[in-house]
This record gives C-alpha cells, structure tokens and sequence, in this order.
C-alpha cells in the first residue's frame, strides 16, 4: 500500500534523546500506579515474590523492588531498558502484563532520574543497566550505562537463584532537594508508602488470595483487601454472566448493610469510603486495573454505594477497551455496553433496596397509614415539595409522656436520649439521594408563630426573674436557637 511512497526523497529524523526520555516522565503516574506497573513485569516474569525496599534519606531516598521471577539475559536487558521495545499489536502470552514496551521506564523515570535495573537467570551472573536523565540532557545521547552507585544493592538478588532488581535514585518527584532533617518531607515521603500498600493490597489482591504472589514492603507481608467481602456471610453475588462470546466475565455483587458488620470488619472493609468504591472494577488476568467508577454509565449517588461489579478482560482486549499505558483507565467495547447497563441497573436496584427497606423501618412518609408501625420521626412533603422532618407525637412513649401533667428531669433525659439516637440519618440520606430538590435550604419563616414567641418569652421571663438585665436577657435569648431567625420577638419582651 505505500509502494508509490518508495521513490521519494527521504530523511530519516531521530528524537532528541533529552527531549524524549522528558517527555517519557509526563505520562501522569503517581507513585502507587508507578509501583504496581513494575510488579506487573514481574508477574510477567513468573516471579512468586516483590520486595519492596525504601529507604528515606533526603534527597538521596531511594526505592528498590526486587522479584525473584525467571530474570534476563544481557539482550533482554537491554532491550527492556529501549523505549518502545514491544509493538502494541504483537500477541503476547496470557499471563503478560505489559502493553506497549514502556512500562518499566515511563512509571520509573515519573518517579526518577536514576534508573538501574540488575538481573541474573538461573545460570548467569548479575548484569545490571543504568539511565541518568540528568547525563542524558548533558550529553544529548542515548547512553545506556553499565553502572550501580552501590554495591549493597545488589544483595539481595545475590541472595537469589534468579530476579530482577529495579532501583529507583534522585526521586525528584516525591523527595525533590529536601534535607535528610525535613521532618515535613520525610513524613509525606512515608505517607506515600502508606498509601502505596493500601494500593497494592487491592489491585493484587486475586494474586495474593490465589497464593500466586507474595508482596512484602520493608519485611512486612502485605495482605490482600477483597473489595466485594466475598468471606463475609452478608455480601450478596446477585448475578454472573459470561460475554462478548464469553471473552468477558460479569459478577454483580451486593455488600451488607454496614448496622451487619462488626466495628473490626467496618475498619477493614473501608466503609467511610463506599461512596467513593461503588461501580465497576475492571480486571485484566486478575490484575485489577480501574474501580470505582461507574464509567459513565451512571452516576454515583449514596443510596447505591453497596453496588459493586467485577468485570474480567483478557489481555487480548485491551484496543477494544482503549487500556492506556498506565493501565488506570479503561472505556467499555460496544460490543458489552448495553449489557453492563442492565446488570449495572440490576445490581444499583438491589443496593438501593437494601437501603430502602431500613430506611423505611425508621421513618415511614406520613401519607402512609396503613401500617402500624409507629416511628419516633415522620416526614411530609409541603405543597411545594420540600420535605418535613417532625416529632411524631402518636408514638407511645410521647403520647405517654404528653398526656402527663409534668414530666421528671429523668424523663426529660430519656425524651431527649430518644430523639436524639433515633435521628432518622439514613432516610435523609436515601430521601436526598432520589430527591436533592426536597431538600433545598428552607427559607426562614418571616413571622415566629405563637409556640415560639410563647418560648421565647418564657424564656425573658426567667432571665429577668434571676436578675439578668434587660440586654443581657435578650442578647442571651438571640444567642439560642431558633431565636435568632427572629429578631422581631423583641417586641414581645417587657
């Protein structure tokens, strides 16, 4: 197809090796997708092991992961450490991680400007590779350097038959120039690594659970975070379906409400942030690469934060879904779309109904009387839509205490301690979820009705009585709740 291109004047333009390798660290990783981009290589590897090591030391920090996967010859080196060694389209075997040949250095130079990677196979020695950026932009050229700033490096793949090391030096990113005593940097540098396990924990967590892979960081063992509480009795898979000619593996699942979990599995579970986890979770070979998102199918809303749906892609569908080099975001094929829809609306269906039904058990709409329930709240809508929270006063323990000539402090007490753990917080929620325009800021009364200018003049009353002056009461009485929406009432003050 380009025979008639072949007889033209030609040029051949080589990249600025500077230039381009800069550009190479503009792919927008952070360090926790950078982190697990190098692991992927070594799951590519057959590695059963990652050590993480990192060590905060200013400007001279460093970041070294080790695998003890099958290791490379001098070629492979090399050729791993070209940008853009592997074209896109070529097949590759199930279990490979990788895409585009840039993985290992686009997520190591975002986060440097040293990379060294050292490997041995079962029968060679330790061969090792260097780039420096900042050598590169001196001199212009691609030179790939035969080099470790220290041997100690090398440790603990001395210690193994075979692995692969790759270390990260001069962590701009994260360290930048900071002094070895900046307690300020040091403490975001290993906040990052926190948040790095957390990380790791999830998008592995199918390797680690299948004992296919064990992550340690600084000695320590990470464990696995199930985003869908398979273990737990009250997680519900509602569906499972195989499509695009079973190429892809759909599974709704439906998490308990959180009254069922335990102080100890709400911790675990994360459950502050279920708003933010709710949606799908894309899996390409059990790596997980996107989640919570609802990829713009839907969008997110409190009442369906227990909805979660794990989808299964091979690596053979990776132009159909557009996975992009960092392998964080992902766009559904045609070919499922229709299909996710209706498992998604089955599955937000049944989170929504989970919600619902506690809801209702707290707080029942008022325009219901055909249930005996008798709620300590209620709630109306006005003529004009908004909704009303009020005091249900038919409850029998109100009715019972309203029908009394006076009422005890200990009673008043109980009154208040009932009122107040009954405050129906999740129909609110749920009532805003399906409805945000019911819930618009009320406009302040323009008058005080007879109840609270009653109150309020009691209130002056009783200041007066115990010798408060005339501003001190009223100043006090302006200070409360929901006095002040009122400043006509002193008018009512003798």
């Amino acid at each position: 197809m380009t025979d008639h291109l072949k007889n033209h004047p030609s040029q051949e333009t080589v990249p600025k090796a500077g230039a381009m390798i800069n550009t190479l660290r503009a792919f927008g990783y952070n360090l926790q997708t950078a982190v697990a981009d190098i692991i992927d290589n070594s799951i590519s590897a057959k590695a059963s092991n990652v050590w993480i090591q990192y060590k905060w030391d200013g400007e001279k920090s460093w970041v070294m992961i080790t695998d003890d996967g099958q290791g490379m010859d001098e070629y492979t080196l090399v050729e791993a450490m070209t940008p853009g060694s592997k074209d896109p389209k070529d097949e590759r075997e199930d279990h490979d991680l990788g895409r585009f040949g840039l993985g290992l250095k686009t997520s190591s130079f975002s986060q440097c400007k040293a990379l060294t990677v050292l490997t041995k196979t079962e029968s060679g020695e330790i061969i090792k590779r260097h780039w420096d950026l900042d050598y590169v932009n001196e001199t212009g050229k691609w030179n790939l350097l035969d080099y470790l700033s220290d041997i100690s490096f090398q440790e603990k793949l001395i210690s193994l038959d075979h692995g692969t090391t790759v270390l990260w030096e001069k962590m701009d990113r994260l360290v930048g120039n900071a002094n070895v005593n900046d307690s300020a940097a040091r403490a975001v540098f290993l906040e990052e690594f926190e948040l790095l396990e957390d990380h790791l924990s999830l998008v592995f967590h199918r390797y680690i659970d299948r004992k296919k892979l064990v992550i340690w960081m600084n000695g320590q063992k990470l464990e696995s975070w199930d985003p869908f509480m398979k273990e737990s009795e009250g997680s519900q898979r509602i569906a499972s379906e195989r499509l695009d000619n079973d190429n892809v593996m759909v599974k709704c699942y439906v998490l308990p409400h959180i009254s069922k979990l335990s102080p100890e599995e709400r911790k675990k579970a994360k459950t502050e942030e279920w708003y933010n986890l709710q949606g799908f979770y894309i899996y390409r070979n059990s790596r997980l690469l996107l989640y919570g998102d609802w990829l713009g199918l839907f969008p997110k809303n409190e009442h369906f934060k227990n909805a979660r749906i794990l989808i299964d892609i091979p690596n053979k569908l990776d132009h159909e879904w557009k996975i992009d080099i960092k392998k964080a975001t992902a766009t559904p094929s045609l070919a499922v779309r229709r299909d996710l829809q209706r498992l998604g609306k089955l599955t937000r269906k049944k989170a929504g109904a989970l919600h619902r039904f506690r809801g209702n058990q707290i707080m029942l709409d008022d325009s219901i009387k055909s249930f005996s329930f008798q709620p300590v709240w209620k709630a109306r809508k006005n003529r004009d839509e908004t909704r009303h929270y009020y005091i249900n006063q038919e409850h029998p323990l109100l009715k019972q205490l309203l029908e009394k000539e006076s009422i005890s402090r200990s009673d008043l007490k109980k009154l208040l301690r009932l009122i107040g753990e009954t405050t129906p917080v999740e129909s609110i929620v749920q009532y805003h979820s399906e409805e945000p325009e019911s819930h618009e800021l009320r406009e302040n009364s323009t008058e005080p009705d007879s109840a609270i200018i009653e109150l309020a003049s009691m209130m002056y009353n009783s200041l007066r009585k115990s010798g408060a002056g005339k501003e001190i009461a009223i100043k006090h009485i302006f200070n409360i709740e929901p006095f002040n929406q009122y400043p006509q009432l002193i008018e009512y003050f003798n």
